[in-house]
């Protein structure tokens, strides 16, 4: 259990996190991976169980990598990014981290999409790796947001699923450019083709974004494994009557094993409690 306390801080912001994954029913291995690290200390952790964490600056690290299907080493890839982010993020200052976490995040998904570059050049055979990344730092009072590919990230907030991130894919860039119509996407023949990923190009451009947090949140990021097969209504109604995060994780995983587990299928699940 992560449990990290700083009589220091004016403020701490109590989380209750899980995170679970699974191969699915056609996948011969698991290409994706998550990370929970307490920014703080370093101290990683991958908890199946119920997990509270006392979040002060510089926060609590959620990330989830999918790497690409078809490629080569697409688990290496999402390996690589989702600890080189925690590494970065680690390694730098505190206060620079708790100042600009949005800014700390962004950077140190630019440094794991050159960490998957450097890699691949050391292994040839790697070649053309590369992984969907969405990343979380969580602090007493905000969130931020980074997200690369189609990982998605989800909140839960009175009584109503919100999608915090949108799919960076082919068939996203068709709809805002009028050639393909919402309702198309689910049977666009290419709507699993990335816009970006991490790995594939020497320069990323991750999506960031902000949130302030309120006690009674529920956050939800995932790989497509989930989204891709169960909606977004009955993923809210996992996350409405789940009882705490451990419960909601493995109901997840099961709601897209019962879908048929096209894919591999990771999910994180991160309450917010009360800030003192």
């Amino acid at each position: 259990m992560l449990d990290t306390t700083h009589a220091h801080e004016a403020s701490h912001r109590i989380l209750t996190v899980c995170g679970g994954t699974d191969v699915g029913r056609r996948r011969a291995e698991n290409q994706d991976t998550f990370v929970i690290a307490d920014l703080a200390s370093g101290e990683l952790s991958r908890p199946c169980v119920r997990t509270e964490v006392s979040v002060s600056r510089p926060g609590m690290l959620v990330v989830v990598c999918d790497g690409i299907g078809g490629q080569p080493a697409g688990d290496v890839a999402a390996q690589v990014a989702a600890s080189t982010i925690k590494d970065e993020l680690v390694d730098m200052p505190d206060q620079v981290v708790a100042a600009t976490p949005t800014r700390a995040l962004e950077s140190a998904v630019e440094g794991a999409n050159r960490a998957i570059l450097a890699t691949a050049d050391a292994h040839p055979e790697d070649k053309g790796m590369g992984t969907t990344c969405t990343a979380a730092v969580f602090g007493p009072d905000h969130v931020s947001l980074a997200q690369v590919g189609d990982s998605r990230a989800y909140l839960w907030r009175h009584g109503s699923l919100q999608a915090l991130t949108r799919d960076q894919t082919l068939a996203e860039q068709l709809v805002d450019a009028g050639v393909l119509a919402p309702g198309q996407v689910a049977r666009f023949p290419y709507r699993h083709v990335l816009a970006q990923a991490l790995g594939t190009k020497g320069g990323v451009h991750p999506v960031v974004s902000e949130l302030t947090l309120e006690e009674g949140d529920r956050f939800l990021l995932c790989s497509d494994g989930l989204h891709g097969p169960v909606s977004d209504d009955a993923i809210a109604a996992v996350l409405r009557v789940s009882g705490d995060p451990a419960a909601a994780t493995r109901a997840l995983v099961a709601a897209a094993l019962a879908a048929g587990g096209p894919d591999n299928v990771t999910v994180v699940v991160a309450d917010c409690g009360r800030l003192d």
